[in-house]
């Protein structure tokens, strides 16, 4: 009887430390849970802050100004010439033959330049997805480090309730220890068990620390800043969309296909680009003429009946290149079959990477849907079972029909179970964050 009465007693001391120490964890994640952040403000800070999606932003601009340059006329052609001064004379205005001053301009025809700008044109748009590529996928690696992190913290918070709750047990049985009430064991099989969760629970820092340096970097924050917190519980989001339903998103919405299709119209753009360089260009140039000592005399001339006086004349010039040449003309022949080439090259490349893509969004659903099911699974089921033989297991104790050990056990094991809940929450929402990565479109 006395002995139940002290087992009782034991129990008892156990509940209430356990209970006293959970209260100052709870305290604690409370005081986190006020800096905590969502996970949508992360990931708006992320499309604000991330460096590189800043970069592909400003290559965006640039192909835009490139396009306005190519579509411009090129650089008109000034020429200065004073011909013939003598060599002892230093005035090359009136002691040279002549003085010319000539202008030109190249025009190319057929529509070239505005051909060359839609290539640019096009290749803005490939720039626009390589954007919306980094962007959707920035979106993914934010969501999936952001649950791994709290997946961290629930599983350290699993560890520190175990070594509370063990490091209680032991302070309740040291006296029935030193009274051989319980034998050394017992007391051993407790301490390694302290151990092994202390090994845990350091590696899980360090694991933190590692994906806080990861967020950190998307974030385009500093990356020594700890001040990253996961909330302690999120609203499960559910995907509501079929599997076809999807895959049709996939197919019309995934930016790495989009760029497929542009790089294929940009490339089309090339070879009507290419094609018109076999119009002729037109030079025109002008050219005005001064001659301060006059006409240049043959040598049959009468000099004496001519009196010297400047003389003014001007020159027009027009002329054009010959790109069809059958020495050139090669030229546009092998870029045009190139473009063709490299065409069919993106076609069936787009053609694996979208079975690619419907292949892993396949396995994509199947891994949310059997997380869905686990944590249902877990919830309605698993938990509360667990709970209810660790209430037996304490009740066995208290009947002394079991030892402290078991006791521990079952409670480690209900600790691990809420261990594979929270994964099963976390799988949820990174498959989600993975599966929207591949449509290209947030799902709710």
């Amino acid at each position: 009887m006395v002995n139940g009465k002290r087992l009782m007693e034991n129990v008892k001391q156990i509940i209430n430390l356990f209970m006293s120490k959970l209260m100052i964890i709870l305290l604690s994640l409370l005081m986190i849970e006020a800096k905590a952040q969502s996970v949508d403000s992360l990931v708006a800070e992320a499309l604000k802050n991330n460096p590189q999606l800043k970069s592909l932003q400003y290559r965006i601009t640039a192909s835009e100004r490139r396009t306005e340059s190519i579509n411009t006329l090129p650089a008109p052609n000034l020429s200065v010439e004073f011909s013939q001064v003598p060599t002892n004379s230093i005035d090359v205005l009136n002691q040279s033959i002549s003085n010319n001053f000539g202008l030109s301009q190249m025009f190319p025809l057929g529509g070239k330049l505005n051909a060359m700008a839609e290539v640019e044109r096009k290749n803005t748009l490939v720039e626009g997805n390589n954007y919306e590529i980094y962007k959707i996928n920035l979106i993914a690696q934010v969501k999936m480090s952001y649950y791994t992190l709290w997946l961290i913290d629930r599983k350290i918070e699993v560890q520190k309730k175990n070594i509370t709750f063990i490091n209680d047990v032991i302070k309740s049985v040291e006296s029935s220890y030193y009274t051989n009430k319980i034998n050394q064991a017992d007391m051993l099989t407790l301490q390694s068990e302290i151990a092994s969760n202390e090994t845990q629970l350091l590696i899980l820092e360090k694991q933190k620390e590692a994906e806080i340096y990861k967020i950190n970097k998307l974030l385009g924050r500093n990356l020594e800043s700890k001040e990253v917190f996961a909330v302690t519980d999120f609203s499960t989001e559910i995907l509501s969309s079929s599997q076809s339903k999807l895959e049709e998103l996939l197919r019309t919405s995934n930016p790495s296909l989009k760029k497929m299709d542009r790089m294929i119209e940009m490339n089309n753009a090339m070879i009507d680009a290419n094609n018109r360089e076999l119009i002729p260009d037109l030079m025109v140039q002008g050219m005005f003429m001064r001659m301060p000592r006059g006409m240049i005399l043959t040598s049959k001339a009468d000099v004496m009946m001519i009196e010297p006086k400047t003389e003014y004349m001007y020159s027009l010039m027009a002329s054009i290149n010959l790109p069809f040449a059958p020495w050139s003309i090669n030229k546009y022949k092998a870029k045009e079959e190139e473009i063709i080439a490299g065409i069919s090259s993106i076609e069936y490349e787009k053609t694996d990477m979208q079975r690619e893509m419907d292949s892993q969004l396949k396995a994509a659903l199947f891994k949310y849907n059997t997380a869905v099911d686990l944590t249902k699974l877990y919830y309605d089921k698993v938990i509360p079972l667990y709970s209810k033989a660790a209430e037996s297991q304490v009740s066995a104790y208290q009947n002394n029909r079991t030892g402290v050990t078991t006791v521990i056990d079952s409670y480690r094991m209900l600790l691990m179970q809420h261990m594979n809940f929270y994964m099963a929450q976390a799988d949820t929402q990174m498959v989600l964050a993975e599966i929207e990565m591949m449509v290209g479109s947030e799902l709710k």
